[in-house]
């Protein structure tokens, strides 16, 4: 007898944005040739993404409690993170965005990125996925090289416990041709793509800035970075992608979702004034995000009367396109109680526990039986 993920009375929760870290760099090298072994060793990673220089964080970026007690980064031990948010929460399944990999958006050797990446992608499948059936793994790939990127996405296609695919954000937008190898293996893989914050925009050469510069400190940045989702997501559909990739999905990760309604009504008007500039696409904007683009609840807008509330999860439409998500062991991480039974509409919970999710990673978001 199978026994179901999510306790008795209630439903699932598919948490779709929890970050698990290696306790060194030293753990991805097992999953290395022996010559890049010898390479990382001689020089060392770099997996920060944010410029520590540019952007101190006023306190601490990860939650206390989350950190080993033997040591390591916050996030680092699986069954702390079973015993601390997935247990206590009746999390049925948490999508696993590694971090460490973000640092490689600003590497200049491409060779040295690519390896890196499927290294960290076999660890956390062997010591993550193959530890606890509530884990889910999107796999990254590095945005400098689609052509490895889209074989990276096809040697993972099949594994269980592979979910998505995690894209990580560079100077290119993501309607660029350029990624076109890599959305036509997620397709064939059957597998989302899932775009989160790098934490390298606006620090590096190779990574998105958001408009007027270069921000002056963490919480700026925090502040600005939303103009970013909304110009990829304009990006992904005046470029016409999802005409060319007409099962492709795309999840927008800590991007915010508040200025959607707005971005959409103005697509809209602009391809029905003038349909002519916007040759690639075949219908109105907002109808390719409702079918295609999915955004996580975190960080939800701190808003501070019922009315706001309200007013934030009004809009039509939005009741399909929202996905919950904690951001968990982050220092901001939303909890899944509070959130869901105090911000959620009771007739938006549904979809935001995991209805939204089933229709964008079917059934294998759950890996063993839920009630639904």
């Amino acid at each position: 007898m199978t026994t179901a993920l999510n306790p008795p009375g209630r439903d699932p929760i598919v948490d779709c944005d929890v970050h698990p870290m290696a306790r060194t760099t030293e753990d991805f090298y097992a999953y290395l040739t022996a010559d890049w072994r010898r390479h990382f060793e001689e020089r060392g990673v770099r997996t920060y993404a944010r410029a520590r220089d540019r952007y101190n964080h006023p306190a601490d970026t990860q939650r206390l409690d989350a950190y080993p007690a033997d040591g390591g980064p916050a996030g680092s031990d699986p069954e702390l993170v079973i015993e601390r948010h997935l247990d206590p929460y009746g999390i049925t399944t948490a999508l696993l965005l590694p971090q460490q990999p973000y640092g490689t958006t600003a590497w200049g050797d491409i060779d040295a990125a690519n390896a890196f990446v499927n290294a960290t992608n076999d660890y956390f499948v062997e010591t993550w996925i193959n530890r606890d059936p509530r884990f889910g793994l999107a796999i990254t790939v590095s945005p400098h090289d689609p052509a490895q990127a889209a074989a990276e996405i096809r040697r993972h296609a099949g594994t269980p416990g592979v979910v998505a695919v995690q894209l990580l954000v560079m100077e290119r937008m993501l309607g660029d041709s350029w990624y076109n190898p890599i959305y036509e293996a997620a397709v064939e893989a059957g597998l989302p793509i899932a775009v989160h914050q790098s934490g390298s925009e606006g620090c590096y050469t190779f990574s998105q800035g958001p408009a007027g510069g270069v921000p002056r400190s963490y919480g700026e940045r925090h502040s600005v970075l939303t103009q970013v989702g909304a110009a990829n997501v304009a990006d992904l559909i005046v470029n016409g992608t999802f005409e060319m990739f007409p099962s492709l999905k795309v999840i927008f990760v800590e991007w915010g979702f508040s200025w959607l309604p707005s971005l959409m009504n103005r697509l809209d008007l602009f391809w029905e004034r003038d349909p002519g500039a916007a040759l690639r696409i075949q219908k109105k904007p907002s109808e390719y995000i409702r079918e295609h683009i999915t955004f996580t609840t975190q960080p939800l807008d701190e808003v501070e009367t019922q009315a706001e509330l309200d007013a934030l999860f009004s809009p039509a439409g939005v009741s399909d396109v929202l996905l919950f998500s904690s951001d968990y062991p982050h220092y901001d991480t939303d909890d899944p109680f509070f959130v869901l039974h105090n911000k959620i509409p009771e007739r938006l919970r549904r979809a935001v526990c995991y209805e939204n999710a089933l229709g964008v990673f079917g059934d294998k978001i759950f890996r063993t039986a839920v009630t639904l």
